[in-house]
Protein backbone atom coordinates (compact mmCIF):
# COMPACT_ATOMS: atom_id res chain seq x y z
CA UNK A 1 0.00 0.00 0.00
CA UNK A 2 1.42 3.06 -1.02
CA UNK A 3 4.76 1.68 -1.48
CA UNK A 4 4.85 -0.25 2.28
CA UNK A 5 4.55 -3.49 3.26
CA UNK A 6 2.40 -4.98 5.43
CA UNK A 7 5.33 -5.27 7.82
CA UNK A 8 6.05 -1.39 7.87
CA UNK A 9 2.40 -0.50 8.18
CA UNK A 10 2.29 -3.27 11.16
CA UNK A 11 5.18 -1.45 12.57
CA UNK A 12 3.43 2.01 11.87
CA UNK A 13 0.52 1.08 13.83
CA UNK A 14 1.88 -0.15 16.80
CA UNK A 15 4.65 3.16 17.19
CA UNK A 16 1.56 4.82 17.09
CA UNK A 17 -0.57 2.35 19.67
CA UNK A 18 2.95 2.70 22.16
CA UNK A 19 3.10 6.63 21.05
CA UNK A 20 -0.67 6.63 22.72
CA UNK A 21 0.72 4.77 25.77
CA UNK A 22 3.72 6.91 26.71
CA UNK A 23 0.70 10.21 27.03
CA UNK A 24 -1.69 8.04 29.18
CA UNK A 25 -4.41 8.11 26.67
CA UNK A 26 -5.04 4.31 27.58
CA UNK A 27 -4.27 4.76 31.14
CA UNK A 28 -6.62 7.91 30.87
CA UNK A 29 -9.75 5.43 29.64
CA UNK A 30 -9.19 3.05 32.19
CA UNK A 31 -8.13 4.23 34.96
CA UNK A 32 -10.24 7.24 35.13
CA UNK A 33 -11.82 6.48 38.47
CA UNK A 34 -9.17 4.86 40.38
CA UNK A 35 -7.80 6.04 43.89
CA UNK A 36 -4.05 6.87 43.91
CA UNK A 37 -2.16 5.13 46.41
CA UNK A 38 -0.04 7.96 48.67
CA UNK A 39 3.69 7.29 49.60
CA UNK A 40 5.25 10.40 51.97
CA UNK A 41 8.84 11.48 52.43
CA UNK A 42 9.63 11.57 56.50
CA UNK A 43 11.43 14.61 57.02
CA UNK A 44 9.94 17.92 56.29
CA UNK A 45 6.79 15.75 54.93
CA UNK A 46 5.24 14.60 57.92
CA UNK A 47 7.39 15.73 60.69
CA UNK A 48 9.29 19.11 61.12
CA UNK A 49 12.48 18.14 61.65
CA UNK A 50 14.56 21.06 59.63
CA UNK A 51 15.65 22.75 63.24
CA UNK A 52 16.71 19.49 64.63
CA UNK A 53 18.84 18.63 61.14
CA UNK A 54 20.33 21.76 61.26
CA UNK A 55 21.29 21.71 64.83
CA UNK A 56 22.74 18.09 64.48
CA UNK A 57 24.93 19.32 61.70
CA UNK A 58 26.01 22.26 63.27
CA UNK A 59 27.29 20.35 66.49
CA UNK A 60 28.69 17.66 64.54
CA UNK A 61 30.65 20.09 62.53
CA UNK A 62 31.73 21.94 65.41
CA UNK A 63 32.91 19.32 66.97
CA UNK A 64 34.85 17.11 64.35
CA UNK A 65 35.76 19.86 62.14
CA UNK A 66 35.95 23.31 64.05
CA UNK A 67 37.25 25.64 61.65
CA UNK A 68 34.56 25.17 59.54
CA UNK A 69 31.70 27.16 59.50
CA UNK A 70 28.22 25.57 57.82
CA UNK A 71 26.25 28.18 56.02
CA UNK A 72 22.55 28.37 55.54
CA UNK A 73 22.65 27.58 52.09
CA UNK A 74 24.95 24.47 52.36
CA UNK A 75 22.44 23.01 55.55
CA UNK A 76 19.53 22.86 52.91
CA UNK A 77 21.59 20.75 50.64
CA UNK A 78 21.65 18.17 53.28
CA UNK A 79 18.33 17.67 52.90
CA UNK A 80 17.57 14.58 50.85
CA UNK A 81 21.32 12.80 49.88
CA UNK A 82 22.44 10.44 52.49
CA UNK A 83 24.22 11.15 55.39
CA UNK A 84 27.37 9.23 53.73
CA UNK A 85 26.52 11.17 50.31
CA UNK A 86 26.66 14.37 52.54
CA UNK A 87 29.48 13.82 54.82
CA UNK A 88 31.87 12.35 52.31
CA UNK A 89 32.15 15.38 50.52
CA UNK A 90 33.74 16.81 53.90
CA UNK A 91 35.64 14.27 55.81
CA UNK A 92 38.05 11.62 54.48
CA UNK A 93 36.26 8.38 53.56
CA UNK A 94 37.50 6.16 56.22
CA UNK A 95 35.89 8.56 58.66
CA UNK A 96 32.58 8.89 57.20
CA UNK A 97 30.91 6.35 59.56
CA UNK A 98 32.04 7.08 62.68
CA UNK A 99 30.83 10.78 62.19
CA UNK A 100 27.58 8.93 60.84
CA UNK A 101 27.71 7.38 64.28
CA UNK A 102 27.73 10.49 66.00
CA UNK A 103 25.53 12.20 64.13
CA UNK A 104 23.32 9.66 65.34
CA UNK A 105 23.87 9.97 68.91
CA UNK A 106 23.62 14.05 68.86
CA UNK A 107 20.56 13.52 66.87
CA UNK A 108 18.89 11.05 69.09
CA UNK A 109 19.89 13.36 71.52
CA UNK A 110 17.78 16.56 70.53
CA UNK A 111 14.44 14.72 69.08
CA UNK A 112 12.73 15.74 72.16
CA UNK A 113 13.46 19.37 72.25
CA UNK A 114 13.49 19.92 68.58
CA UNK A 115 11.36 17.49 66.57
CA UNK A 116 8.13 18.53 65.62
CA UNK A 117 4.75 17.40 63.68
CA UNK A 118 3.68 19.24 60.82
CA UNK A 119 0.52 21.20 60.89
CA UNK A 120 -2.10 18.92 60.03
CA UNK A 121 -0.52 16.33 59.36
CA UNK A 122 -2.78 13.71 61.52
CA UNK A 123 -6.22 15.27 60.30
CA UNK A 124 -4.63 14.54 56.81
CA UNK A 125 -4.09 11.49 57.44
CA UNK A 126 -7.37 10.94 58.81
CA UNK A 127 -9.22 12.36 55.89
CA UNK A 128 -7.58 10.05 53.55
CA UNK A 129 -8.03 7.31 55.78
CA UNK A 130 -11.87 8.04 55.46
CA UNK A 131 -11.63 8.16 51.87
CA UNK A 132 -10.03 4.42 51.72
CA UNK A 133 -6.68 5.29 50.46
CA UNK A 134 -3.30 3.95 51.02
CA UNK A 135 -0.58 5.54 52.14
CA UNK A 136 3.10 4.24 53.45
CA UNK A 137 6.91 5.93 54.31
CA UNK A 138 9.05 6.12 52.24
CA UNK A 139 12.54 7.29 53.67
CA UNK A 140 16.26 7.77 52.87
CA UNK A 141 16.95 7.47 56.49
CA UNK A 142 17.72 4.55 58.67
CA UNK A 143 14.76 2.54 59.91
CA UNK A 144 15.01 3.20 63.55
CA UNK A 145 15.71 6.67 63.25
CA UNK A 146 12.43 7.25 61.00
CA UNK A 147 10.29 5.04 63.33
CA UNK A 148 11.55 7.15 66.66
CA UNK A 149 9.84 10.35 64.38
CA UNK A 150 7.06 8.63 63.96
CA UNK A 151 6.24 7.61 67.06
CA UNK A 152 7.19 10.77 68.69
CA UNK A 153 5.16 12.86 66.46
CA UNK A 154 2.21 10.05 67.35
CA UNK A 155 1.72 9.41 63.62
CA UNK A 156 3.28 6.16 63.65
CA UNK A 157 -0.34 4.53 64.49
CA UNK A 158 -1.27 5.27 61.14
CA UNK A 159 1.08 3.34 59.13
CA UNK A 160 1.51 0.01 58.46
CA UNK A 161 4.11 -0.03 55.27
CA UNK A 162 7.22 1.99 56.79
CA UNK A 163 10.89 1.76 54.81
CA UNK A 164 13.96 3.16 55.95
CA UNK A 165 17.25 3.41 54.63
CA UNK A 166 18.25 -0.27 55.52
CA UNK A 167 14.67 -1.31 53.39
CA UNK A 168 15.34 0.22 50.40
CA UNK A 169 17.41 -1.46 47.22
CA UNK A 170 18.58 1.75 46.68
CA UNK A 171 18.65 5.47 48.07
CA UNK A 172 16.13 8.33 46.44
CA UNK A 173 16.29 9.64 43.65
CA UNK A 174 16.16 6.12 42.76
CA UNK A 175 12.53 4.98 42.45
CA UNK A 176 13.30 1.35 43.80
CA UNK A 177 11.73 2.09 47.11
CA UNK A 178 8.45 3.53 46.05
CA UNK A 179 8.18 0.59 43.53
CA UNK A 180 8.89 -1.43 46.81
CA UNK A 181 6.34 0.39 48.91
CA UNK A 182 3.35 0.04 46.37
CA UNK A 183 3.99 -3.70 46.59
CA UNK A 184 3.74 -4.37 50.23
CA UNK A 185 0.86 -2.47 49.92
CA UNK A 186 -0.23 -4.78 46.70
CA UNK A 187 -1.17 -1.71 44.81
CA UNK A 188 -0.49 -1.16 41.38
CA UNK A 189 2.73 0.90 40.34
CA UNK A 190 0.32 3.21 38.05
CA UNK A 191 -1.63 5.04 40.02
CA UNK A 192 1.08 6.73 42.95
CA UNK A 193 1.62 9.91 44.88
CA UNK A 194 4.56 10.92 46.06
CA UNK A 195 4.68 13.78 48.42
CA UNK A 196 8.38 15.18 49.69
CA UNK A 197 9.87 18.05 50.47
CA UNK A 198 13.34 18.39 48.33
CA UNK A 199 14.86 17.69 45.08
CA UNK A 200 15.43 14.13 45.34
CA UNK A 201 11.89 13.01 46.25
CA UNK A 202 10.62 14.72 43.00
CA UNK A 203 13.37 13.14 40.82
CA UNK A 204 12.54 9.58 42.60
CA UNK A 205 8.96 10.01 41.34
CA UNK A 206 9.39 11.10 38.16
CA UNK A 207 11.81 7.67 37.67
CA UNK A 208 8.31 5.75 38.44
CA UNK A 209 6.45 8.53 36.36
CA UNK A 210 4.80 8.58 39.67
CA UNK A 211 2.60 11.73 40.35
CA UNK A 212 4.78 14.46 42.44
CA UNK A 213 3.40 16.68 45.24
CA UNK A 214 6.16 18.87 46.44
CA UNK A 215 5.33 19.93 49.74
CA UNK A 216 6.93 22.29 51.75
CA UNK A 217 6.11 25.03 54.58
CA UNK A 218 9.65 26.87 54.06
CA UNK A 219 9.04 29.20 51.03
CA UNK A 220 12.89 28.88 50.02
CA UNK A 221 12.51 24.70 50.03
CA UNK A 222 9.08 25.50 48.11
CA UNK A 223 11.32 27.72 45.39
CA UNK A 224 13.59 24.87 44.82
CA UNK A 225 11.01 22.55 44.50
CA UNK A 226 9.30 24.32 41.58
CA UNK A 227 12.47 23.75 39.17
CA UNK A 228 12.22 20.22 39.64
CA UNK A 229 8.77 20.12 38.11
CA UNK A 230 6.65 18.65 39.93
CA UNK A 231 3.09 17.62 39.07
CA UNK A 232 1.43 20.00 42.07
CA UNK A 233 3.27 22.23 44.85
CA UNK A 234 1.79 22.55 48.13
CA UNK A 235 2.07 24.57 51.11
CA UNK A 236 -0.86 22.45 53.49
CA UNK A 237 -0.77 18.79 53.60
CA UNK A 238 -4.76 19.31 53.99
CA UNK A 239 -4.73 19.98 50.22
CA UNK A 240 -4.08 16.46 49.34
CA UNK A 241 -7.77 15.64 50.14
CA UNK A 242 -9.81 17.15 47.90
CA UNK A 243 -6.50 16.52 45.16
CA UNK A 244 -7.11 12.52 45.66
CA UNK A 245 -10.34 13.21 44.77
CA UNK A 246 -9.61 14.92 41.43
CA UNK A 247 -10.28 12.86 38.72
CA UNK A 248 -6.74 12.57 37.27
CA UNK A 249 -4.08 10.10 35.69
CA UNK A 250 -1.79 9.41 38.67
CA UNK A 251 1.55 9.28 37.14
CA UNK A 252 3.37 12.07 35.85
CA UNK A 253 2.75 12.54 31.86
CA UNK A 254 5.23 15.55 31.95
CA UNK A 255 8.51 13.30 31.59
CA UNK A 256 7.60 12.29 28.63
Amino acid sequence: VLGLRTAQLVSLALMVVGCLGLMGVFHKTFHWKKKPVVLFDLDGTLIDSQQLVFETFRRVFKELKPDYELSNEELYTFFGPTLEVTFSKYFPEDQVQSIIDRYQIINKSLHKELLKEIPHAKEMLEGLKKENIQYAVVSNKRIEVVKRGLKQSGLDVYFDVVLGKENLPEPKPSASGLIEACNLLHTSHDDCIYVGDNVADIVAAKNMAAYSVGFSVDEKQREALKEAKPCKVIDDLMQLIPLCKEDHIWSDNMIW
